[in-house]
């Protein structure tokens, strides 16, 4: 049994357009606490009180040089952390691509996740939202969206009709085709979804985890146990990670995109533990917080000269699994389907009742 560790970073719960935090980051690492407690006590040997937490040692210049130590660990131990990274922002048009636009491609007959068609589709249509449109009709919308899924109702989803029809009327060209399809999905959505039953919390969590138990399964045969920091979020939100770590769940090996997902994830326990009391959740709090803090679009001078020897010293060496916008666009419509979309598959991997 192989014990790993995870934290997060960014975390700003259903408040996904925060601008101050506009990524979602998990750390995660296979490092045993008493072997992480020695690393901590060699790189951070200054550091005073029961907890390393990477939000304020990147404040003081003396954390800074301390953390490059660290960075150098990381460096020539690369295949004991990693880490995942989400766009906030682009995960919501992902969801409203999902949820809105894809049901009625399916009624057409397509299937709009082979050959990675979603992906490419939602680059589009962010990129429209963050390009074309002006930022705040394409902010509102984006909060629209985020509202109803958080509390599905028949009053949110007319607010989001509302918007997304008041949205299309006066599109900037270049976004009128998504925001029609969106306008039409969300007019529609009561005939592809139950709205009592519907839940999309849009959980960045189980994404990030789900990638980065890849990296542990190519790295280590076997089950794992999961510890991962109290977080309150995940552990109120974790009914997908629950059935996706289900043993009774049926083996099932699947394409999505380019990537390879195996169910269940070989997933013993999850468990909660308090960062303070756990080294080996501090040095996850280290990654996940580098991560965020590299990607902030607003670092000063002496800041990018930093998050720059830190990359150079050993943080090019992490594997960090991103979710965010791309360039691959699409050229035409999806191919027609011949059977249920790796959607469906997954569903019905994890659902063996």
């Amino acid at each position: 049994m192989t014990r790993v560790f995870f934290d997060e970073s960014g975390q700003t719960g259903a408040h996904l357009l925060d601008r101050d935090q506009p990524y979602f980051t998990l750390g995660s690492t296979d490092i045993p606490e008493a072997e992480a407690v020695e690393i901590i006590r060699k790189c951070f040997p200054r550091v005073n009180g029961p907890e390393l937490k990477s939000r304020s040692l990147f404040r003081r210049e003396s954390g800074r040089r301390a953390f490059i130590a660290f960075a150098e660990v990381v460096g020539h131990r690369s295949s004991s952390f990693c880490g995942a990274k989400i766009d906030k922002r682009f995960s919501i048009v992902c969801k409203m691509v999902d949820n809105l636009v894809e049901p009625l491609f399916r009624a057409a007959g397509h299937d709009f996740y082979a050959e990675n068609y979603a992906v490419r589709f939602a680059n589009m249509a962010y990129y429209a939202f963050s390009n074309i449109m002006a930022e705040q009709a394409a902010t509102a919308l984006m909060a629209s969206y985020n509202a109803f899924a958080r509390a599905p109702s028949a009053q949110t989803l007319g607010l989001l009709q509302s918007e997304l029809e008041a949205a299309l009327a006066v599109a900037p060209r270049g976004s009128e085709n998504f925001l029609s399809l969106m306008a039409t999905g969300a007019n529609a959505f009561e005939r592809f979804h139950n709205i009592g039953n519907f839940e999309d919390t849009n959980d960045l969590h189980v994404t990030a985890a789900v990638q980065c138990m890849g990296f542990w399964r190519d790295h280590h045969p076997g089950a794992f146990e999961v510890i991962h920091d109290e977080s309150t979020h995940f552990f109120k939100r974790s009914r997908m990670w629950e059935l996706m770590t289900n043993p009774l769940a049926k083996s099932t090996t699947l394409q999505v995109g380019d990537k390879t997902l195996k169910l269940p994830l070989n997933v013993h326990s999850t468990m909660a533990s308090r960062s303070h009391e756990c080294a080996s959740l501090q040095l996850c709090d280290l990654v996940a917080g580098f991560i965020n803090f590299a990607s902030s679009p607003s670092l000063g001078e002496a800041e990018l000269d930093f998050a720059k020897q830190a990359i150079e010293s050993g943080m090019n060496q992490l594997s960090i699994f991103p979710v965010e916008p791309g360039y691959d666009f699409v050229d035409g419509p999806p191919r027609e389907a011949t059977g249920p979309d790796v959607i469906d598959r997954v569903i019905a991997a994890v659902h063996p009742n």
